[in-house]
């Protein structure tokens, strides 16, 4: 069971990183652009950027996640 397990585990692992790392930077490039001139301050206390880096964070950190899981698993388990 755990060595089953464990490179799901790992797959995760790196993927929620990674996921973690890109989806903020595509936030911050594509928030800095589109959200730079707005003024979304008063209405929820972050810059437009801040705001979209967080929420790229997140995306990127759930998509990879689940993505590295389903690539570690088709590597381990390769017929």
């Amino acid at each position: 069971m755990k060595r089953k397990l464990l490179p799901s585990i790992v797959g995760g692992f790196i993927g929620f990183v990674i996921g973690v790392v890109v989806g903020g930077y595509l936030g911050l490039v594509l928030g800095g652009t589109f959200l730079g001139g707005l003024e979304i301050y008063r209405l929820t206390g972050f810059e437009g950027y801040e705001l979209a880096t967080y929420v790229g964070a997140i995306i990127g950190a759930l998509m990879a996640t689940v993505f590295g899981i389903k690539l570690a698993s088709k590597i381990v388990h390769k017929p």
